[in-house]
């Protein structure tokens, strides 16, 4: 992801309130900022998110602008593959989205192609989903990629085992495009 920095008056205009009261978040600690060296307050764009998503403020498309999120879809199913980048495509432009048929696949495209968010099919040839997950929330190059599990074998033993190998969202199929979409739009921001 590219660093992107906002100003206190852009913020305060985000937020509909005045720079002092901007200021005054900065200073009670509530929003993480830097000083420049001329003294002038700046605020990382996924603090200003997590500060935004903590307080319920509407989140902004501008927030979105210039940042290119990378989606790696690892599914054996070239119709759910074909479907769910649609579905990406027609709500967030900005994202580039590879995919992948097999958990050997999805290994080399997460060296090669370094996604943001896995979308994460767990019954998969040769190496399974769970598997893959565990390996990368494991890794220390790789732990802070985002996953999305999804599947067309539900049972609350799935979800469980899944999330407890550090997947962040989980999705039984047949879902819902709503849905689906509200989940990689919780992950990605």
């Amino acid at each position: 992801m590219n660093k992107t920095f906002f100003t206190t008056h852009r913020i305060s205009q985000i937020c509909g309130v005045t720079m002092p009261t901007v200021i005054n978040w900065i200073k009670q600690g509530k929003l993480a900022a830097h000083k420049t060296l001329g003294g002038h307050r700046r605020v990382e764009k996924t603090e200003l998110i997590d500060f935004l998503k903590k307080h319920k403020i509407p989140l902004p498309d501008e927030l979105f602008k210039e940042w290119i999120c990378r989606i790696l879809i690892v599914d054996d199913d070239k119709t759910v593959v074909s479907m769910l980048t649609n579905l990406i495509n027609k709500k967030y432009s900005h994202c580039v989205i590879s995919s992948a048929m097999d958990g050997f696949e999805a290994g080399r495209q997460v060296l090669s192609f370094k996604p943001d968010l896995i979308i994460l099919d767990l019954r998969l040839p040769e190496v399974d989903g769970f598997e893959i997950c565990r390996k990368l929330k494991s890794g220390p190059q790789t732990k802070h990629i985002k996953i999305l599990a999804i599947t067309g074998y539900h049972t609350e033993g799935t979800k469980k085992k899944i999330l407890s190998y550090g997947a962040d969202a989980y999705l039984p199929k047949p879902f819902d495009n709503k849905e689906f979409i509200e989940n990689v739009g919780k992950i990605l921001i």
